[in-house]
């Protein structure tokens, strides 16, 4: 044989011995896996029981880490926008104190005091001539007419009085029958009983108030126009809608009205207004003679009961005393109250029983009623301009004249602010008084109707002298 062929054989079985020996490598290579396996589970089973609630508990606070990471994030934007928020209400509230006090500032000025009377007294005049004439005219607009004025009026009113602490006097019967008008007009138009309930008050205790609290047409006063509009407007509205409404827009709009034809009832008129007075006089028991006793009874807020039965030269105060009760000077008790609202319930059943007879039954003694009612408010405010504020009126000249005198004789210049209290209310004082030499009758005068009326402003105008007062109940 040749090397070739020799060299061939010896290639082919080398061959054949490594295809021999490859299974058996295989062999052993899966053998060797199954060891590694083998000894991995082991191990496994050679882990304990409380390292697998170890683990368990581990990958637990994991988790709740990252809940309260991303849990805390949230809350300190939350607090930081409510720090945020309560700074700028801080702010904003600093800033509209300090608004209100410039405007309240500016609400004493004098110029502001002569604008506003000058407003409220050309508004009045047009109110008192401009309701007859629509009521003449338009009865159906009177209505209308009626409900926005005591929207706004009244409304403001309590605004006002909640500021002095006087918004007690809210809830008297004046405001509960002039709720009670405002419902029938818009809300129970067909109630018969209403009708008849707002009739009755209205004519009676509401208007015969204008005489007894001494309501007066002053019309430079929103606080007196106010009042006798309260008293005043819902029987002229009533009279309208029952006289002057044609009775197509009667039967259209107000159907009670021709239901109850041409007189009233007089017992089921009398029931039904004493069953709404009750309901009333309930209430204001509950929520302010019990509920605020103790406000009243310190003083903080101010009543109608109270102030009747505290004043000394009043008609109630002074029968309550003959009666054995106890002065005004004793304190308001328990029998002094009752007795009161007794005595109002005997002025309420004998003012409505002229309505149920003679009112509500012709039209001319219903007329003559109102207008005899507003005539009186008309002689109050003329009382209140010729006996009041023309003496006011001509006491600050008296005090203005001894101002500048005493500053010509003491040498101070004329139109300083310093001394003369008439030029700045803010600045007036016993001492500068005093030293002015001012007389005791005028001295005396000023600092009564400082402390009464707070503020007195006088313009000094060559022209024009004009004193402005606040105003009062």
């Amino acid at each position: 044989m040749t090397e070739g062929q020799i060299l061939k054989e010896e290639i082919s079985t080398s061959d054949d011995e490594s295809r021999k020996e490859s299974p058996d490598a295989m062999i052993s290579g899966e053998n060797l896996n199954e060891e590694n396996l083998n000894n991995e589970e082991e191990e496994e089973e050679d882990l304990d029981f409380y390292d697998f609630l170890e683990a368990v508990s581990d990958k637990i606070d994991n988790i709740k880490n990252q809940i309260e990471k991303r849990r805390e994030q949230p809350r300190q934007r939350l607090l930081r926008t409510i720090a945020e928020l309560e700074e700028q209400k801080r702010i904003l509230k600093t800033q509209l104190q300090q608004r209100i006090h410039i405007w309240s500032e500016n609400f004493k000025q004098p110029n502001f005091i002569r604008t506003r009377d000058k407003i409220s007294f050309s508004i009045g005049v047009a109110n008192a001539c401009f309701s007859p004439l629509v009521a003449g005219r338009w009865p159906h607009i009177l209505p209308l007419v009626y409900t926005f004025q005591a929207l706004f009026l009244i409304t403001l009113r309590f605004f006002i009085y909640k500021r002095k602490s006087w918004h007690y006097f809210v809830y008297d019967l004046c405001y509960f029958v002039n709720l009670l008008t405002i419902l029938y007009l818009w809300v129970f138009p067909s109630s018969t009983i209403l009708f008849t309930v707002c009739y009755t008050l209205s004519h009676g205790p509401l208007s015969f108030a204008i005489v007894l609290w001494r309501n007066s047409l002053v019309f430079h006063s929103l606080d007196k126009v106010t009042s006798l509009f309260i008293h005043m407007y819902p029987p002229l509205t009533l009279f309208t809608l029952r006289w002057l409404l044609p009775v197509e827009l009667q039967r259209e709009n107000y159907p009670a009205i021709t239901k109850i034809g041409p007189s009233l009832n007089t017992a089921s008129a009398v029931f039904y207004t004493v069953v709404f007075y009750l309901i009333w006089q309930l209430l204001y028991y509950a929520f302010i003679v019990y509920g605020r006793r103790e406000k009243v009874a310190r003083g903080l807020r101010a009543t109608s009961y109270t102030w009747l039965l505290t004043d000394k030269d009043g008609f109630v105060a002074r029968l309550i005393e003959k009666f054995g009760f106890g002065s005004p000077d004793d304190g308001i008790n328990l029998y002094k109250v009752v007795f009161y609202f007794f005595l109002q319930f005997g002025y309420m059943l004998i003012s409505i029983l002229p309505v149920c007879f003679w009112y509500y039954r012709n039209m001319y003694i219903n007329g003559i009623f109102l207008c005899s009612i507003f005539a009186v408010s008309v002689y109050n405010g003329a009382s209140f301009y010729i006996d009041v504020f023309s003496r006011r009126y001509l006491k600050s000249l008296e005090l203005l004249h001894d101002c500048d005198e005493n500053e010509v004789n003491e040498g101070v210049p004329r139109h300083s602010t310093i001394c003369c209290p008439l030029r700045k209310a803010s600045q007036t004082s016993t001492s500068c008084s005093l030293r002015l030499n001012m007389s005791a009758r005028h001295y005396s005068f000023l600092v009564v109707h400082c402390k009464n009326l707070n503020e007195i402003y006088l313009c000094r105008n060559l022209s024009s002298n004009i004193y402005s007062f606040p105003n009062i109940i």
